[in-house]
């Protein structure tokens, strides 16, 4: 297997500071980190930060494999909390999502923590997306996870706001906000596996007020001419440079990572 791998992430137009972050590594296996900010939360593009570079280490040092996602988002969550105790942050500024994608075996798998997005591709070149969002528009972030007071005060607001929005496979039911979101897509039957913020799903023509499909993003943002070097940060610039002429912009920050077979 000849596993390409690249992403990058982006400011949205609504946006004074980018809030999301993402990384690569390949240590112990090839990985992807992506995580979104609270943009209600101050400071969340630091903790996006914080996130993202301890999920790496906690990678790095990983005694058991595969990773379990419960006892993953305890201890991402735990650790990261001390690092925001040693800067004397609050913890609010942790109020972000995590996106993990990994390879096991010949499967990419994916473990969400909070809201995001699925684009793939088979290699008939049919693409596919699935939505992770909440009714209420406020994601389950990990941070309440530890918080019983704010545990509560999410429990009573709304105790089933998850929904999967499938291109294929339509809407779900709402299913409760504690659901674990674990994703396992076969690299036989996906040539392309990405994961992306919400930011993907929110591209707007400022000129007629609308927004365009996720589908039809997912399409232009998955179309490679190559995997070579940077491939997924020359594209994504090249598709956001050509939506500008055309007045349509991400309004929400944008980050993508994408792995490539072959």
């Amino acid at each position: 297997m000849l596993l390409h791998y690249d992403h990058c992430y982006t400011m949205g137009l609504t946006h004074k500071v980018c809030q999301d972050y993402a990384m690569q590594g390949d240590v112990p296996i090839p990985f992807i980190v992506l995580s979104d900010g609270c943009s209600g939360s101050p400071n969340s593009e630091m903790g996006a930060k914080i996130l993202t570079l301890t999920a790496q280490e906690m990678l790095k040092d990983a005694k058991q494999w595969p990773l379990d996602y419960a006892h993953f988002g305890q201890q991402l969550i735990n650790h990261a909390l001390n690092i925001t105790k040693e800067l004397q942050l609050s913890e609010n500024v942790l109020d972000a999502t995590v996106m993990l994608a990994f390879l096991q075996d010949e499967n990419i798998m994916v473990y969400v923590y909070g809201d995001g997005c699925l684009l793939f591709k088979d290699y008939d070149g049919n693409v596919s997306t699935i939505e992770v969002a909440f009714t209420h528009n406020a994601p389950f972030y990990l941070t309440y996870w530890v918080d019983k007071e704010r545990l509560d005060e999410y429990a009573v607001f709304e105790p089933k706001p998850l929904l999967l929005i499938d291109s294929v496979n339509g809407q779900s039911e709402t299913k409760p906000f504690q659901t674990p979101l674990i994703f396992s897509l076969p690299l036989k039957k996906f040539k392309v596996v990405a994961i992306a913020s919400d930011g993907a799903s929110h591209f707007v023509d400022i000129h007629q007020s609308v927004k365009i499909p996720f589908y039809e993003v997912a399409t232009e943002l998955l179309a490679f001419q190559d995997t070579t070097n940077e491939f997924v940060k020359r594209h994504t610039e090249s598709v956001l440079a050509q939506y500008a002429e055309n007045g349509i912009y991400p309004f929400d920050d944008l980050s993508i990572g994408v792995f490539v077979n072959g």
